[in-house]
């Protein structure tokens, strides 16, 4: 496979960029998402898909990556309930904190950090943006990290590592992107 090939279904036309297989998908699961960091007026649907290569190289993806590509397709209301979950439950035990830390006025606590009452209504304050699936599999199946950005956090964003629909954790944005999060998980789960 050279690096002008694309990628064969199930994945969508994916291109090699120079580090990692490049696409983009529709999820309805996430449809509809607020895109403040856009400054756009209507949502956008449109989720980057990068499938990591070992070595960095336009080797075909494993079949690991082309099972997790399916399952998120096919479990993506799942996976996006316990993505909402995990983060409300971090946002819950913090949003006060960081209001203090912002050094926000009332105005804008409302705006960027109002007070939730489920995870559902995080969807007005985060936007998924990109999805990486790594080589790190466990049980035929690869690890996966979501990339969001969200109104508490404009420079550190906000990151999950997920096996399927397991929230592995959840962190900044670059939590979604550091496969040494997936391999620690592998290890200790094999223990």
């Amino acid at each position: 496979m050279t690096a002008d090939d694309t990628l064969s279904p199930p994945f969508p036309p994916f291109e090699w960029d120079g580090y990692y297989w490049d696409g983009a998908v529709k999820l309805p699961a996430w449809a509809g998402q607020r895109p403040w960091q856009l400054g756009a007026d209507s949502a956008n649907d449109t989720i980057e898909i990068h499938v990591n290569t070992e070595g960095d190289e336009p080797a075909p993806p494993l079949p690991s990556q082309a099972a997790a590509f399916e399952d998120l397709l096919a479990r993506q209301e799942s996976v996006r309930d316990a993505i909402l979950q995990a983060v409300f439950a971090l946002y819950a035990e913090n949003y006060l904190v960081w209001r203090e830390e912002n050094g926000y006025d009332e105005a804008e606590a409302e705006e960027f950090l109002p007070a939730l009452r489920q995870p559902a209504d995080l969807k007005a304050l985060i936007t998924l943006t990109s999805i990486t699936i790594f080589p790190t599999a466990k049980a035929g199946l690869s690890y996966t990290g979501y990339t969001f950005v969200c109104t508490w956090e404009d420079e550190h964003g906000l990151g999950a590592m997920l096996h399927g629909s397991r929230v592995v954790e959840i962190g900044g944005a670059d939590t979604a992107i550091l496969e040494w999060i997936a391999t620690k998980d592998l290890e200790g789960q094999e223990q």
